[in-house]
């Protein structure tokens, strides 16, 4: 399994959001200047987490983007699932099946082993399901940590 870049960016752009002060909209280039990214790829994540409603995107000229729900309604795997999509990670050819007559150790074992990695992409996604972008913020004092990322030139 790999996961892109842009999960991760999609993470740091909504705890940005989450600490914009007045919850204010930001706009790409802003965002794509913090995050040292092009501002093309950045509208590219920022328009599937509006498609998944987890940011909105405010079409005026003080516009931007903001977050859609409340940091404690956006899971980790919310994010992942909008950048990465909800079907499974595994992909089995069933090559052994085509090598290895059935029945054989050879053929059980295979399916043993991607019994164990379907096993394992569930318990991925319930542990992403169990952390959302608040407990992402837990760490920041109170109020200490707003900012105003359109006024920001470097932290």
């Amino acid at each position: 399994m790999k996961m892109s870049s842009a999960v991760e960016q999609s993470l740091v752009v909504l705890v940005m959001l989450a600490l914009q002060k007045d919850g204010l909209p930001v706009k790409s280039h802003v965002l794509s200047e913090h995050l040292e990214v092009s501002e093309s790829y950045l509208k590219k994540t920022m328009r599937k987490l509006v498609v998944a409603n987890l940011i909105k995107a405010i079409a005026s000229k003080e516009g931007g983007f903001k977050l859609a729900r409340n940091t404690n309604d956006i899971t980790l795997l919310d994010v992942y699932e909008a950048i990465e999509g909800e079907d499974s990670f595994i992909h089995s050819t069933q090559l052994a099946d085509r090598v290895f007559p059935a029945k054989t150790a050879v053929a059980e074992g295979t399916k043993e082993v991607l019994s164990i990695v379907y096993e394992a992409e569930k318990d991925f996604k319930k542990r992403l399901k169990r952390t959302s972008i608040a407990d992402l913020l837990l760490f920041a004092k109170e109020g200490e940590e707003i900012v105003d990322w359109r006024e920001v030139t470097h932290i």
